[in-house]
């Protein structure tokens, strides 16, 4: 029998000086005009992530969290920006009700009753967005505050028309966000009504967002004091209090943003720089220590052993990953030892020895849902400044609460905690849960190779390793890695990319795998969708998922 097949790819010409990679073409233009301007890397990437919120709003919020990397090119010097939301103040480890089952949100743990740690206002973490970027910009950018706001306030005011991405993930919330007065005024069409076709689907629509522009022209004029101190922190209070939320005025005014050294590894020579603390670096480095250990050629998509070694190497490093890691200033994390060579050589050695019966169960046990959530930015300067950038609501629209009068989307940041108590990731005040996030920088001889990142929830964890695997061990193109097929395994379930076709997957059951093909459509989100650029010898090559508006605009 023949059958058709859809094939699809993304080409874009090399920049000689300046590249923005997004996962909409509006926030990358964004960011280019940024560059053209002469502003830097991270000028470009605020300038972006302040849009994408605009654009892309269902993905990434100035009421969400985030986790920057920024490489000053003259200096040498990298540095990681940890600004995820914490739990608040009055928050514990019991504050939710567990209900039997399992949650098929997000991360696969029980449910609570009410979706409370979903959905509403008791979902919500303490936001670190707007502290994150306007910290980066003042510490590492050379473009004001003001100036940089201005592409998302002229989004927001004067609107845009939406695509069918937009249209697409509205309608698929379209019962959810009417649960929610003021989300419902904000993104539904004349605020009610699930039964008419959502904004996007009849000609001439056109989306504003007037409160969101009003509150970032104050964000523009006071900075970030607006938000965590002044009439916009006030607002979030009011409205917390008024429906039993629990963040307060005090709240915002403690957060602060984590700025440190990056984790640092290698793999096959190839220097990495992560996002270390409670992000996904960790088990993101784990995993390429591990597929380090075999040859190049034992490791790859296009067969059967490479697929099991990708498998088996995923499995165990989210075994680590659930068993050991939580905030590192709450609990201890051996880091040490998931990211050293000494263990990959252990478990590789695991990894290599025949296995007589069923695969023995690691991980988390129930697999979590996609993770259509996030968004990633990533930039690379004229002076070769680079940004890896992933920026998050958490859930499609967050927590599905907007604060009255100010447009700002609230995160769902609590979902990220294991709501069961005496965890390593349970709740405690002040504390920041675990999270996805793995944005990366790559270097050859110390000098800026790539940046690399993606949305798609806990499968961004083992999307990350595979690219750089794929385009490291096989030479190929960015795009090439970013578009080759991928698996991912926490430890029950397998899934795997169809494309790799029908021989491979029998084999893999053979090997003990309980396997699960799924195709990627554009309507999908099985697997992650990363974003990056790499440095060439004819500039600035770009990587995008082809599947999504994710583009690439430089100069």
């Amino acid at each position: 029998m023949i059958h058709s097949q859809l094939v699809v790819t993304k080409r874009t010409p090399p920049a000689p000086r300046g590249m923005v990679v997004a996962e909409h073409p509006v926030g990358a233009r964004v960011g280019a005009s940024m560059l053209e301007a002469g502003g830097n890397a991270v000028d470009a990437a605020v300038a972006t992530a302040f849009a994408m919120t605009v654009v892309e709003p269902f993905m990434s919020t100035i009421g969400g969290s985030g986790t920057m990397l920024v490489h000053v090119a003259r200096r040498g010097e990298t540095v990681a920006l940890d600004f995820n939301g914490c739990a608040p103040g009055r928050a514990h480890e019991s504050m939710f009700t567990i209900a039997p089952g399992i949650s098929r949100g997000l991360f696969a743990w029980p449910n609570v009753e009410g979706a409370a740690n979903d959905r509403g206002y008791l979902a919500v973490a303490v936001p670190g967005s707007v502290a994150g970027l306007a910290l980066a910009l003042e510490r590492f950018g050379t473009m004001a505050l003001r100036d940089v706001l201005q592409p998302a306030i002229a989004l927001a005011r004067e609107g845009f028309v939406p695509d069918w991405y937009q249209t697409l993930s509205t309608a698929r919330q379209l019962e959810e966000l009417a649960r929610f007065d003021e989300a419902a005024r904000v993104y539904l069409r004349n605020g009610r009504s699930v039964h008419r076709p959502p904004t996007g689907m009849e000609e001439g629509d056109r989306v504003t967002y007037p409160d969101l522009a009003r509150s970032l022209e104050l964000i523009a004029r006071e900075g970030a004091a607006a938000f965590y101190r002044g009439a916009l922190a006030g607002a979030i209070h009011d409205a917390m209090a008024a429906h039993g939320g629990l963040i307060t005025r005090e709240d915002l005014a403690a957060y602060e943003v984590r700025v440190g050294p990056p984790l640092v590894g290698t793999y096959r020579g190839l220097e990495l720089a992560f996002s270390p603390g409670s992000t996904g670096g960790i088990t993101a480095l784990e995993i390429l220590n591990i597929l380090e250990q075999f040859p190049p050629g034992a490791v790859g998509w296009g067969t059967a052993r490479g697929l099991h070694a990708r498998a088996e190497a995923i499995r165990r490093a989210f075994a680590d990953r659930f068993e050991h890691l939580g905030d590192p200033a709450v609990v201890r994390n051996p880091v040490d030892r998931l990211t050293s060579k000494e263990y990959a050589r252990e478990l590789a050695a695991e990894i290599r020895r025949p296995r007589r019966g069923g695969r023995p169960a690691h991980g988390a046990g129930a697999l979590a849902a996609g993770g259509d959530c996030t968004t990633h930015i990533g930039v690379v300067d004229r002076q070769r400044n680079a940004v890896a950038l992933t920026h998050t609501a958490v859930s499609l629209f967050g927590s599905h609460v907007v604060v009255p009068g100010t447009g700002i989307l609230m995160n769902n940041g609590m979902m990220w905690f294991d709501p069961r108590p005496g965890r390593r990731n349970s709740i405690a005040p002040g504390k920041r849960a675990l999270v996805n996030m793995v944005p990366v920088l790559a270097f050859k001889k110390g000098k800026p190779y790539l940046t690399l990142g993606a949305p798609g929830g806990r499968r961004i964890i083992s999307a990350i390793p595979q690219v750089i695997a794929t385009l490291t061990d096989t030479r190929c193109s960015l795009q090439a890695a970013i578009e080759a097929p991928r698996l991912h395994d926490e430890g029950r379930e397998l899934l795997v990319d169809a494309r790799v076709g029908e021989k491979a997957l029998t084999a893999l059951r053979g090997l003990g795998h309980e396997v699960s093909p799924r195709e990627e459509t554009y309507a999908t989100l099985n697997f992650a969708k990363p974003v990056g650029i790499r440095v060439g010898p004819r500039g600035l090559e770009a990587g995008l998922d082809h599947l999504r508006p994710a583009a690439a605009a430089g100069h």
